[in-house]
This record gives structure tokens, C-alpha cells and sequence, in this order.
């Protein structure tokens, strides 16, 4: 092993095809798109991207065909500078796609998505062991399920921090084992919302604040944030500190493809570096603002 990680992911990797168009179609409809653009998508496989592009030595741990998605896959990452040597690549097999439309108006998108057949082949082997216990920060969402809970065990025996990505509409029973052993936990709102809500709460819209300070309450993390897109984050740590991180100029986003993951990957990026909790909440906001501006889910260009 070349290089010791600051951040290692685990997750699944997208080869996506992002339509930018200006309102979306009626059924039946045919529309010309204003932009086409084709790159990789996943929200861990863009956050160790994020963190790479801004100087974090960064690994993902997946599982690809050798279809033409999984060569542009492995081929975008090898140039963005994430380290490649614990993804697996199988003959025969497909690779995750994704079919995007943006919706400039709103910067919105609808997905159609196809898993593939390669992210179910993803095994246990002593590298992905060497690899983790050796790095900063291990970093996931909770696909490769049964991989993420033996990382949470080299994790917590090596002295590795834990950072979750509670994506919107990702929740379920089966990754709450990964939430609570979770150091970082930065959830969008609908997720927090979906844990936290009870039936006496299901009328009335829980301020964010309110959403992480229950799960600081209940998970006991290090930090606890819920993000809320153009409404901000907000961000409760251990000691009893929490702020407000606004969103940076959001009324000028046109895509919000990858906004979360480069997030996620900004804030990790600045913290496995030093920064402060404030000061890395900033960078993730400006990083997402920026990727915002441009169509695709890795399209900022902003420096460290």
C-alpha cells in the first residue's frame, strides 16, 4: 500500500446521463435538451471524488462490470485521483447507470435508475481490512450492507472515524446498525425526518435544528447534521455547540445532481485537514453551491 488514506468509501458507483431541459415533459412528449453530459454519480463514489479534487488522499471500495459504464467508472476516478486498488471489476457483468433529467426552472431532477449486476459481487478480502484500518476517516451510506458492518468493526478497533450519509428516501430498518455507530451523522432532511417523526409530530414540519438535536440526543455522535438544501444545515456537535450553515447563493442553481455528496465530500475533505467543524461546514457549502452552478454531479472546480 502506496499511501496512507484520509478518507476511504463504501459504496456503489453510477455511470450517469444528465439531460438539461427547461421544464420536464408531458407523457407522450419529445423535448430537445438544452445540455447533455455524461460522468459518475453514487453519493460516496462523488464525495471521495470531492475530497480527492480538493487534496485528500481518498479511496472507494466497489464492485464494477466490465460493460462500457464500468470502464468510464474506473477510468474518471483513476484521473480524479481516488485510489482504485480495492474495486473489483467483473467480466460479464453491467455496472450501476442512471438517466437524469434537470429541470432548469427548478433545478430539481428525476432519476431512472438501473442497479446492474456487478454491485452484488462485492466480498470481504484482507486488503479492504489493511485499507480501512489505516486511513482517517471510512465513509458510506449503507449499500455493500454486509461490507459496511465488518468496516464499522475494523473501524472501531483501529480507531478510525465513522461518517454516515443519510441520503433522501434512503431510509430503512436494515442501515439503522450503521447510523448509530456512526461518529459523523449528516442526513438531508427527509431522512432525519423519517427517523425522528412520531405519530403526535406527523401534522407539524420539525424545524431541522430541532430534527438534530433528538438525534444527537438519541445516537450520541461526535457531530450530528441535517441538511436541508437551499434552506441550509444545521449542526449540533457533542460538546453542546450548534450553528446554522447557510446555503450558499442558492438561487443560482441550476442542477442539483451531486450537491449532497460533494457536501459530504468537502466536509470530510476539511476535516480529515484540521479544520473545524464551522470552517468545514463552510467549505461544504461552497463546494455544493458551486457544483449547483454547472450541470453534473461532479462539476465544481473550486480550490481547497
Amino acid at each position: 500500500m502506496s499511501r496512507r488514506m484520509d478518507i476511504v468509501g463504501i459504496g456503489v458507483s453510477v455511470w450517469d446521463s444528465l439531460m438539461l431541459i427547461d421544464s420536464l415533459p408531458q407523457p407522450g412528449s419529445v423535448v430537445q435538451a438544452e445540455r447533455h453530459l455524461e460522468g459518475i454519480g453514487g453519493g460516496i463514489t462523488v464525495a471521495m471524488a470531492t475530497a480527492a479534487r480538493l487534496g485528500s488522499n481518498t479511496a472507494l471500495i466497489d464492485s464494477l462490470g466490465d460493460d462500457s459504464a464500468g470502464i468510464r467508472i474506473f477510468q474518471t476516478l483513476g484521473a480524479e485521483g481516488v485510489d482504485t486498488q480495492a474495486i473489483t471489476r467483473h467480466a460479464g457483468l453491467t455496472s450501476s447507470a442512471a438517466s437524469i433529467w434537470s429541470e432548469r426552472r427548478s433545478a430539481e431532477r428525476t432519476i431512472v435508475f438501473s442497479p446492474g449486476s456487478a454491485c452484488q459481487r462485492l466480498r470481504w478480502t484482507p486488503q479492504i481490512e489493511q485499507l480501512i484500518s489505516q486511513s482517517k476517516i471510512l465513509h458510506f451510506n449503507g449499500r455493500h450492507g454486509e461490507i459496511c458492518l465488518q468496516a464499522i468493526r475494523v473501524a472501531k478497533e483501529s480507531g478510525v472515524k465513522i461518517s454516515f450519509d443519510g441520503g433522501a428516501y434512503r431510509y430503512r430498518p436494515e442501515i439503522l446498525p450503521m447510523l448509530r455507530a456512526a461518529d459523523f451523522a449528516i442526513l438531508a432532511r427527509q431522512f432525519a425526518d423519517s427517523h425522528v417523526r412520531s405519530p403526535a409530530d406527523s401534522l407539524r414540519r420539525l424545524p431541522a435544528m430541532e430534527l438534530a438535536e433528538s438525534l444527537m440526543e438519541e445516537l450520541d455522535c461526535e457531530i450530528v447534521a441535517v441538511t436541508d438544501g437551499p434552506a441550509g444545515s444545521d449542526w449540533v456537535a457533542r460538546d453542546g455547540a450548534s450553528f446554522h450553515q447557510p446555503a450558499v447563493s442558492p438561487e443560482l442553481a441550476i442542477d442539483t445532481t451531486g450537491c449532497g455528496d460533494t457536501f459530504h465530500g468537502a466536509f470530510l475533505h476539511g476535516y480529515a485537514r484540521g479544520q473545524g467543524i464551522r470552517q468545514a461546514a463552510e467549505l461544504a457549502a461552497r463546494v455544493a453551491s458551486e457544483n449547483a452552478r454547472r450541470l453534473g454531479g461532479l462539476a465544481f472546480t473550486t480550490s481547497p
